[in-house]
């Protein structure tokens, strides 16, 4: 008896689902990753700036990087927030969901790649006379941030990005677009 269903139709179907689920979690992951960054991040930052402050740095030694890290950790953290959305409206298999994290996860991807540059170009040594007692600093910071911080820092970094491409690279592929395809035929 037949069920008018070939086995490799029925093979692909499951296919098609386990690789947009499978992508769905890397992204879900991906994003999770991002937010232990952008905390990560706040916590060193703090441990810094608390430094600074008591070490008796000058006052207005922070305030400018200060304000452009608390705007890059809004901006991740809202990119992190759209790309867990993304993670769930992409099971429901509308394609402009697929779309729409293409775009996002590009622009995520090329903006990290971008910052990982930027933190290998060294920093320029100027003749600016030194104030601040960088080694006071370090080792007030030192003993200020949480034994967590530095792991999760290292794990989320290693985890964030390559699992975004990951799931970039899932939703291309020809199973994905079975998945997207399928949910739009009208049967009579």
């Amino acid at each position: 008896m037949t069920t008018g269903k070939s086995t490799t139709e029925v093979t692909r179907r499951r296919m098609s689902t386990l690789v947009v689920v499978g992508s769905s979690l890397l992204l879900a992951l991906s994003g999770l990753a991002r937010l232990g960054q952008v905390a990560a991040e706040a916590v060193n930052q703090d441990a810094y700036l608390t430094a600074h402050e008591r070490v008796g740095a000058p006052s207005t030694f922070a305030a400018l990087p200060m304000m452009f890290l608390i705007g890059v950790g809004l901006v991740v953290s809202l990119v992190a927030l759209a790309i867990l959305l993304l993670a769930l409206v992409n099971l429901v298999g509308r394609n402009w969901t697929r779309i729409v994290t293409w775009i996002v996860g590009g622009v995520t991807l090329a903006v990290a790649g971008c910052w990982r540059a930027l933190a290998l170009i060294p920093a320029p040594s100027g003749e600016v006379p030194e104030v601040t007692e960088w080694d006071s600093v370090k080792a007030v910071a030192g003993q200020l941030i949480p034994a967590w911080v530095e792991p999760v820092a290292t794990v989320t970094g290693f985890v964030a990005s390559p699992s975004l491409l990951v799931a970039l690279v899932l939703l291309a592929l020809p199973p994905a677009n079975a998945f997207y395809r399928r949910r739009h035929v009208v049967t009579d």
